[in-house]
């Protein structure tokens, strides 16, 4: 076989010559880099890969029959054609020989390796894949040289052997498939064929999360942080970029995988102006002298070029993608862990919620490009190599600008980092105030604080916006100079080859300069992003490096150890032996800042099995206390030793900690389900009543830091959980200050007295509170002060501190169910909402939008322009006459480029700068009044992550991504409108196609942008459960480590955090499904187009203008609708917080006009005629009776706090609420004491006001002074003075004396004084209500002043009169302070009308008036001592 008939057949070639019609390589070749080149590189990747396989557990059994037997076959043909070449061979013996024996092992690999990836991998084999696809091709190639080159019968017969091979190669590729993601094979990948089911879905109906692809279980984020944490534990602290690096040992392979098909693709990009060089020259060449076959070579080769973009850039951005996400998954985790494990002084949910929503969606962004970095890197230095051998020194130009512009970029990144920085702690800031504010939105519109706090956000967010305008203008720069490069190359480099310039060459340097130039301006545009990710991943290692909580205590499995005993009886008590502890403390400081310990030298035994009560002050540190006792202070000395088997701990926190589910999930918690043990403890916590009146029971949802609930069933729901969790030691910390009086004394004695179910349990309890009523029937008592002043049982302290009252049993009822909000509707989800443009575009003034549409245009004209003008430019010097100089040409030439740059400047200003600035506030601003001005019904049916989500993520969006996705549409639009003209010109055929074009680019977005849209309206409420369970553990993160909760925590987050996963990761990869079908949809076109210029022999200079073009029409076409997909997506955000405003009705309505002058109340007069009250809708008809929702055919009966209410109070009297409970039969509906003092609950009928009508609740608010029972305080970090006085209008001096008032003045002094920032944690619960009561005597002295200054000090306002709201004020407080809360009330407060509630006799017997309150209705008033003395009277029950 001697294959022979060329003379270069034995050499490299590549091309014959002679024979073949020229139009071959050679057989050395081919045999070289067809065959032995490719199965070697196999064969050595395949040895490891079997070896892998071999080791991994069979999965499959049994089947693919039909494949092995085709796998056999091929190996016998193999086998064949080597024994043929062995024999036969003579010219080509040595290639032949090799070539085929090489192909025989590689048959055999390809056996086992097929058999095994079949057996053992769920997934195809994407190697055996790659193999077949890449070398088919090539031997399709060997095929045709094959024939062409046969001519005797042993020649004839190896071409038919290597034939069947081929064939069989190819059946062997169409039985290597399966669907969907995991398991998807090569092909099913590149062309995104797996997600051809979703698309169907989406384009058929309404996608919910159930509708989405489960999430492969390579991402999941279990998975993925045990990898991290391996790496993260070899890691040295402190280490700068240590993050980075565990992160990327942890996912070496997914962040290798796309550097393969990169290369591919930068391979075939290269191959565009080879392509260009020879169609121009072919086409310069008369068709006489020319071959046919060049020009179907030619189309050939453009079919395989710019397939192999669109394939190959298909299986890089695939693989990347699924690296980012995965690393979203590891470090979303990692914040989540390390929240866990916080110091509780360091527990600030506004950085991890930052932290892992826009810090890591930045980190995404960022490093999304991480291999162009390398890839583009090496693209211009090819270019840089090859332009030189076409334009000689002329390439020094192009290269002095690209020098200038490195040298310009480096600067620009050595401010990008603190900026960005700078830019996301401002972010974080507005998102954590603005997620706490949600959860304290009721007590905050009680107190007043809602136009102040308001004002405090929208103030953030506009300096917020500043700060990241600064960012932004880098992204400017950055922009301009990578484009500078684009615009300035050509033109320095034909100014320096003027004279040596043709058509080829001008065409061929041209898309040499592009290959320059788009490299450099996806460099220097990465490159702020590229840092700003390494400033994120830098501050998720600060967070990620705190010190974490360490427990302090000892274990003594020896000394210490649970008591089996009974529990004693009275006499013994005395007798409580030490070994007998389950606790011991000696030499204790502890406190929350490191030099101010709040409680000294502690000595403290605390007895298993008893009952230990610690008693104090406000302020002795009795809540520090607990904490020591759960391992939870910060900063501790001294040794605390407990028994070893404390590993669960029953924990009530003095703020009670609810999550946002179900009043059942709250009690099991992450427990599981004991009917009996689940029905004891409701009924020891006196919630059977209460869970019997609801509609769904246990079922109904308690909202938002348990907003739908009182205090006092906060409490008692906190309480059965700690009841509930399987643990013999219990903390209790103030848990009994909420209930009235009847409800704690059942309380107590089903749960804390002799026979209540802890004794019975046997169980070691610590009940710390300011109560001395319990006190008899302590087994252990601690009395505290900063210090253990006296310890031991209750005989040894004075009896005559307190009584034992009688036994009353009594119940709390809950305010309402929670309702669910209404879903957009199903037909804007999938068409999407055409109104939201008008929406957004309202929001931006009317210049905006014209200097966008004027500029971009201008930029698409001179972007392409400048194309045309090469055109004239090329065929006017290559006449005999030119009519122009090469100074004219370039001249404009260089005013065409500038200009471009011009437009380019101009319109990034107009979008990133003024739109941003100008939208970005009205639309917060909008968005935040909308949830000041929300009805309380708001709060009790919305998940605070729901909102949280809304100022988080969807302002993000429209800070960053709408603006973006915005600019580059237009500007991209503009110049594929360019790009379409300039094509058109190489020939008028061409046009032809555009309708066609048109039609399918409109068919492919419709098609995807119904999927996609609502996949992104998935991935945002897919993260709000996230961001719920992120601020849940924060505030309850003492709770969730007391009662070992903290891996169930974080196993319940990473199940989150993968079904966020899921729709944010379909969407990156139908994204990427857009630009591989853009790219085929280019590729048609570049095909038509060269079939074209080559049968019809179109005109040169317009051909390679146009497949200068047409380079990067297919990135530009991509990217317009990849951006104008984003664009809609994006606008979601906007759709959302529109939704969002249309759907809350504010609580402002527009009927309700009455303003009262400044001065009222001036008596405090108040009338109320018929009013009721509810959480829900209800509508309230006198004709019709009560119905829920609105519905008038609905008569469910509704859950109403105050239910026909009349009830008159005179000016000045003081009158108590109060609310009656009967002993264990009869359930109260919604008698909600908080409901009677909240001016925001909104009434159905009328009332008045000093003969104003009072219909509007912000004027009630801001005119009346009201303390709720929950503080509420300005952001950490705001100063004394100002959450004493938030609107600014007092002196320090005023201040200093409030704060002498209530004895709180040495502690602000001891703290820095009035303008040191405060933070509320460092107060106990009863400074809190000191501080509250403080801010309102404050008002009202600033209020009395106010009065003088305007009437003079004998006018008519001088009187001392007004309303004040008192809700539970001294409920943390003790007996002695509540005493003197009273007094400074009544001086302060002398000639006001006060409505209060409160559980306190002594307080209520010192009013004037008392109203008792059943089922919500007034049914019994008078003065206190009158009906305590009325027989059968509710008021004397009590």
């Amino acid at each position: 076989m001697e294959f022979s008939g060329c003379v270069n057949d034995e050499s490299i070639g590549p091309a014959v010559e002679g024979c073949r019609g020229d139009f071959d390589f050679t057989i050395k070749f081919e045999r070289i880099c067809f065959l032995l080149i490719p199965t070697a590189i196999f064969i050595t990747i395949c040895l490891p890969r079997i070896f892998y396989l071999s080791r991994q557990p069979i999965i499959v059994y049994g089947g693919r029959i039909l494949q092995i037997a085709k796998v056999v076959s091929y190996s016998f043909i193999q086998l064949a054609l080597l024994v043929l070449s062995i024999i036969k061979s003579r010219k080509f013996e040595a290639f032949l020989i090799s070539s085929s024996a090489t192909t025989l092992a590689s048959a055999w690999c390809i056996s086992v390796l097929s058999y095994l990836e079949h057996s053992r991998s769920p997934r195809p084999a994407i190697l055996l894949n790659a193999y077949l696809f890449i070398t088919i091709l090539l031997d399709i190639t060997q095929t045709r040289t094959l024939w062409l080159a046969s001519t005797s019968v042993d020649e004839i017969t190896f071409s038919r052997l290597f034939t069947a091979a081929t064939v069989l190669k190819a059946l062997l590729i169409i039985l290597e498939e399966h669907s969907p993601e995991e398991t998807s094979g090569l092909y099913s990948i590149g062309a995104f064929a797996w997600l051809n089911r979703l698309f169907m879905r989406g384009y058929t109906r309404v996608l919910s999360l159930d509708d989405l692809y489960p999430l492969d279980q390579t991402m999941a984020s279990n998975v993925l942080q045990a990898k991290l944490s391996i790496f993260m534990n070899e890691e040295p602290p402190n280490r700068k970029h240590g993050l980075a690096r565990v992160t990327a040992k942890a996912l070496v392979v997914p962040l290798l995988l796309p550097v393969g098909p990169r290369i591919a693709l930068g391979a075939f990009q290269f191959c565009q102006p080879l392509l260009l060089n020879s169609l121009l020259r072919y086409l310069q060449t008369p068709p006489e002298n020319s071959s046919r076959n060049n020009g179907y070579g030619l189309i050939g080769a453009t079919a395989l070029i710019y397939t192999g973009i669109a394939t190959s850039g298909a299986i890089y951005w695939y693989l990347q993608e699924r690296a980012m996400y995965m690393m979203r998954g590891v470090l979303v985790s990692a914040v989540y862990r390390k929240t866990v494990q916080a110091k509780l002084s360091a527990a600030d949910d506004s950085a991890a919620l930052t932290l892992m929503s826009a810090d890591v969606e930045r980190i995404i962004q960022g490093l999304r490009s991480i291999h162009e970095l390398w890839a583009n890197t090496v693209e211009v230095a090819l270019a840089s190599w090859l332009l030189p051998r076409l334009i000689g020194a002329s390439f020094v130009a192009p290269l002095i600008v690209v020098v200038c512009c490195v040298f310009l970029s480096t600067l620009l990144a050595k401010v990008t980092g603190p900026r960005q920085k700078a830019w996301m702690e401002k972010t974080q800031k507005r998102v954590g105030l603005t997620s706490n504010i949600i959860g304290q939105m009721k007590h905050l519109k009680i107190s007043g604080l809602v136009g102040p706090v308001e004002e405090l956000i929208q103030q953030m967010r506009v300096d917020e916006l500043k700060t990241g305008a600064r960012f932004r203008m880098v992204i400017i720069w950055s922009v301009i100079i990578g484009y500078s490069p684009l615009c300035i190359s050509p033109v320095m480099t034909f100014a320096f080859a003027g004279r040596t310039l043709d058509v080829t060459t001008i065409f061929t340097a041209m898309s040499y300069l592009l290959l320059l130039a788009n490299p450099l301006a996806v460099l220097f545009q990465m490159i702020p992003g590229f840092n700003a990710s390494f400033t994120c991943l830098a501050r998720i290692q600060v967070f990620l490096e705190k010190d974490s909580q360490v427990d302090f205590r000892t274990s003594a499995q020896d000394g210490l150890r649970e008591s089996t005993f009974p529990p004693p009886s009275r006499d013994d008590k005395e007798n409580i032996p030490v070994h007998g502890s389950a606790m011991q403390i000696s030499g204790g400081n502890f406190g929350w800042e490191q030099d101010k310990t709040t409680l000294h030298d502690i000595k403290l035994n605390i007895p298993t099995s008893r009952l230990t009560v610690v008693i104090g002050p406000v302020a002795s540190g009795k809540s520090t206390l607990c904490k020591v006792i759960l391992g939870e202070a910060p900063f501790a000395q001294g040794e605390v030793t407990i028994t070893s088997l404390l590993d669960k701990v029953g924990f009530c926190d003095q703020t009670p900690y609810l999550s946002n589910t179900t009043i059942r999930q709250n009690i099991i918690g992450f427990s599981a389900f004991d009917e009996a043990r689940y029905h004891e403890v409701i009924n020891a916590s006196m919630l059977v009543s209460d869970l019997a009146g609801l509609p769904q029971g246990d079922q109904t949802n308690v909202g938002s830091e348990g907003i739908t609930l009182s205090g006092g069933q906060k409490s008692r729901v906190c309480i059965a959980r700690a009841l509930y969790v399987d643990s013999s030691f219990l903390v209790f910390d103030d848990i009994l200050s909420r209930l009235n009086a009847d409800t704690e004394e059942h309380v107590f004695n089903n749960v804390f007295s002799p026979t209540g179910l802890l004794r019975r349990r046997n169980a070691t309890v610590v009940l710390c509170t300011h109560s001395v009523r319990h006190l008899p029937y302590a087994d252990h008592i601690v009395a505290l002060a900063s210090e253990v002043k006296e310890h031991g049982k209750t005989n040894s302290f004075n009896d005559n501190s307190f009584t034992k009252p009688s036994p009353v049993v009594g119940t709390q009822t809950f305010a309402s169910e929670t309702a669910v909000s209404s879903p957009k509707s199903n037909q804007d989800r999938i068409l999407g909402d055409g109104t939201v443009y008008r929406h957004y575009f309202s929001r931006v003034k009317k210049w905006n939008i014209a200097g966008i549409a004027f500029f971009s245009l201008g930029g698409g004209f001179f972007i392409n322009f400048n194309i045309i003008w090469l055109k004239f430019w090329s065929e006017d010097i290559a006449s005999i006459h030119p009519k122009h100089s090469t100074p004219f040409y370039i001249g404009f030439y260089a005013l065409f480029q500038a200009s471009t740059l011009g437009c380019l400047f101009t319109i990034c200003i107009v979008v990133l700068l003024v739109t941003i600035k100008v939208s970005g506030t009205k639309i917060h601003k909008e968005a935040l009044a909308t949830v000041i001005n929300a009805p309380l019904k708001f709060f009790t049916t919305t998940d605070t992550g729901v909102v949280t989500n809304l100022f988080s993520q969807d302002m993000t969006l429209i800070d960053w991504s709408l603006p973006l996705a915005l600019l580059n549409t237009s500007i991209t639009l503009a110049s594929c409108i360019g790009v379409a003209a300039v094509i058109a010109t190489s020939s008028p055929y061409l046009i032809i196609t555009y309708p066609f074009l048109v039609a399918i680019l409109w068919g492919i977005q419709k098609f995807y942008l119904r999927t996609s849209r609502q996949i992104r309206l998935l991935d945002l409420e897919a993260k709000s459960p996230l961001y719920t369970h992120f601020i849940d553990t924060m505030k309850g993160l003492a709770t969730f480590r007391a009662f070992g909760w903290s891996q169930d925590g974080i196993a319940f987050n990473n199940s989150l955090l993968d079904t966020s996963q899921r729709p944010a990761y379909l969407l990156a990869m139908i994204q990427r499904w857009l630009g591989f079908t853009l790219q085929l949809v280019v590729a048609g076109l570049a095909l038509v187009f060269v079939t074209l210029a080559t049968q019809l022999r179109s005109n040169t200079a317009f051909t390679g203008a146009s497949l200068i073009t047409i380079m990067t029409f297919g990135d530009q076409l991509s990217h317009l609708v990849e951006q104008y997909t984003k664009l809609e997506t994006s606008i979601g955000a906007v759709s959302r917080l529109k939704t969002f405003s249309d759907k809350v009705v504010s609580e402002k309505l527009d009927t309700e006009d009455v303003v009262p002058p400044r001065e009222w109340p001036l008596k405090g007069s108040i009338e109320i005629n018929g009013a009721s009250a509810s959480y829900n809708d209800v509508d309230i008809d006198p004709t019709k009776g009560l119905s829920e929702g609105g519905d008038s055919g609905s008569r469910i009966t509704p859950h109403l706090a105050i239910s026909n209410m009349t009830l008159s109070i005179a000016p000045g009297e003081k009158i108590v609420a109060n609310l009656f409970e009967q002993r264990q039969i009869v359930h109260y509906s919604s008698a909600s004491q908080t409901s009677r003092s909240s001016p925001f609950n909104r009434p159905k009928h009328n009332h008045r006001l000093n003969s104003t009508p009072q219909d509007r609740p912000p004027i009630l608010r801001q005119r009346i002074i009201a303390v709720p029972q929950d503080p509420v305080f300005l952001p950490d970090g705001t100063s004394f003075q100002a959450n004493l006085d938030p609107y600014a209008t007092s002196t320090e001096t005023d201040c200093q004396e409030v704060l002498e008032t209530v004895g709180q003045w040495y502690f602000v002094a001891d703290r820095g004084g009035l303008t040191a920032g405060m933070s509320s944690e460092t107060l106990s619960a009863g400074q809190k209500q000191l501080f509250s009561l403080a801010r309102a005597v404050l008002r009202a002295r600033l209020r009395a002043r106010q009065r003088v200054t305007q009437f003079g000090e004998k006018g008519p306002g001088t009187t001392n009169g007004g309303i004040l709201l008192l809700d539970e004020v001294s409920s943390s407080v003790d007996q002695e302070t509540d005493r003197a809360m009273q007094r400074i009330i009544r001086k302060e407060f002398e000639g006001y009308t006060i409505v209060m509630v409160s559980h306190r006799l002594e307080m209520v017997m010192g009013f004037d008036t008392v109203v008792v309150m059943e089922k919500g209705e007034v049914v019994e008033t008078g003065p206190p001592k009158e009906l305590s003395l009325r027989g059968g009277g509710r008021f004397r029950e009590l």
